[in-house]
Order: structure tokens, then sequence, then C-alpha cells
């Protein structure tokens, strides 16, 4: 009975370490990690800043850090790019490094989520929709 036990275990260690190998090899092929500026305030924006990228097909993990004022993506190359990412961000409403979302979307975020936009931002980024 106890030899029974160890095997299984041993056979369900193997299924995990193999599960796992092939994982990272997966996510290895074709996947970059990129880091860039999203403006935001809260925990509700860091739901939303994650929501829109992981949104956009391709995107693997998504974490926006509140303090720094950054997000780190990792996404499938051959699916996407980080200018799709940043598009989708600032559609949801938020100014990214590249591109900036319209005022109206800006203003009808939650009263907390409403951050003071930085004016360099404005003059230099393109709007979301524009090409």
């Amino acid at each position: 009975m106890k030899s029974q036990v160890n095997l299984i275990a041993i056979m369900a260690l193997f299924a995990i370490f193999f599960q796992f190998t092939n994982e990272t090899a997966a996510q290895g092929r074709n996947s970059e990690e990129v880091e860039f500026t999203v403006l935001g305030n809260c925990g509700m924006c860091k739901d939303r800043i994650e929501r829109a990228a992981l949104t956009v097909r391709g995107v693997r993990r998504a974490d926006w850090n509140q303090q720094e004022q950054k997000i780190t993506v990792v996404y499938r190359t051959s699916r996407t790019d980080q200018e799709s990412i940043e598009r989708a961000i600032a559609e949801a409403g938020h100014d990214t490094e590249n591109f900036i979302t319209d005022d109206e979307t800006h203003s009808n975020l939650h009263h907390c989520c409403i951050y003071e936009r930085e004016s360099e931002m404005l003059e230099n980024n393109k709007l979301y929709n524009e090409d």
C-alpha cells in the first residue's frame, strides 16, 4: 500500500514538473516583458489598468505598481505590441507613456480615480484613437 502511495506521489511530481517546464518554455517563445508609465491613483485604478491590458490578445500578465506609476506587462510578440496595450489602457481612462485618454473618459472615472494629468504627457502624446 505504501509503495503505491509513493508511486502515485512520484508520478504526480513528474506531471507537475513537466507541465511547469512546458508552460515556462511556451512563455519564453515570442514573449517580451515591458514596463511603462501609466497614471492612476488607487486600487480601482489598478484593477481597471490591469484588466484593460489583459483584454489585448496576447497579453499574458499585467501588474501595475501604484507607487511607481508603472505597469509591467508580459505579452506574446506574435500577437500584439506595446502600442496596442497602451492604447487599450488609454481607452479605459488612463494616460500612458505614449498615449492619453480623452477628457470625457478621464472626467468620467470614479472621483477617487481622477488623477492629476501631467502637462508634458498631454502635449507630447497622441490621443489613443488617433493614428
